[in-house]
Formats: structure tokens, sequence, C-alpha cells
């Protein structure tokens, strides 16, 4: 079985847990529902209908938030290959597969967003963390540069026995 000098999974970080989540909900609807119930009284009832229709949208962009924070992204790392295995909120898979032998980490400290920090091979190249912050995007690019120049190191020396 090969040795895997790294197996890392990267994932968005959680900005609301569940029951946060459903605290700000009914916070938001009972501020939603005190001017409500003011404007029903003066005899502007549409105007529940569109505070009703402000609590469905931050409802709906939470729920968005939330799928977007379910990707991952695996990098695997052997002496033979250096996979990388990413899923999106919506559970669309992507895999790149790179020999570990000519695999490189590519980082720009002064880059942000998604091309900071890339795996790259030949004329391709894969953006890896995109969400992490910039010292973690760091650190994450010094690991994966020592693990596969670890997984060099066993290739060459099965090579040489």
């Amino acid at each position: 079985m090969a040795t895997v000098y790294l197996d890392a999974v990267l994932e968005p970080p959680r900005s609301l847990s569940p029951r946060g989540f459903n605290r700000v909900m009914w916070l938001f609807v009972a501020l939603s529902l005190v001017p409500g119930i003011v404007f029903y009284a003066m005899g502007a009832w549409p105007i529940v209908g569109f505070l009703g229709l402000d609590v469905l949208a931050v409802w709906a962009v939470f729920k968005l938030s939330f799928r977007a924070q379910t990707a991952r992204t695996y990098v695997r790392v052997t002496a033979e290959a250096v996979d990388v295995r990413k899923i999106d909120g919506w559970g669309r898979e992507r895999r790149a597969s790179l020999s570990s032998y000519f695999a490189r980490v590519e980082f720009d400290r002064a880059a942000q967003g998604p091309n900071a920090l890339r795996l790259a091979a030949a004329a391709r190249s894969y953006p890896l963390g995109e969400h992490l912050t910039p010292r973690e995007r760091e650190s994450f690019a010094r690991r994966l540069s020592q693990a596969i120049s670890e997984a060099r190191r066993e290739r060459h020396d099965e090579t040489e026995a």
C-alpha cells in the first residue's frame, strides 16, 4: 500500500450554526412583525405582505449560503500522484490527478481569491483553498509543498533501487 503524505479536507468556515440561524430568523420575523402590525392597524395592510417577502428573501439567502458551505476539497498526496477532488455546494464533483513528480505548488501572497494558491503541472493548474484565510492558505501551501517533496523523494529512491 502506498504511503500517504497528505490527506487533507478543505472546507469553508461555517458562519452560523443551525440554532443561531433559527434565532436570527425569529428575531427578523419579530422585527418585521411589529411594523407589520402597526401598518395593518393604520389600514396599510399590503405592506405586511412586503415585509413577509423581506423575511422570505433573507431566509432564501441564508439557505443558499448554507448550501455553499457544504463544498469540500479533498487533497491526497502519495508517491505516485497528487489527487484533488472538489465537490461544490450542489454536489457536482471535479477530479484531477497529477503526477507527484511533476506537480508543483504555486502560491502568490499578493493575490486574493481563487488564484492565490494553485496546484500545477505542465500547462494545467487547479486553484485550491479559495475560502481559506491568507494565513491558512500560506500554511496549507507550505504543508502541501512539503508533502509533494517527500513523495518525490520516495519516488526517486524507488527508481534508484
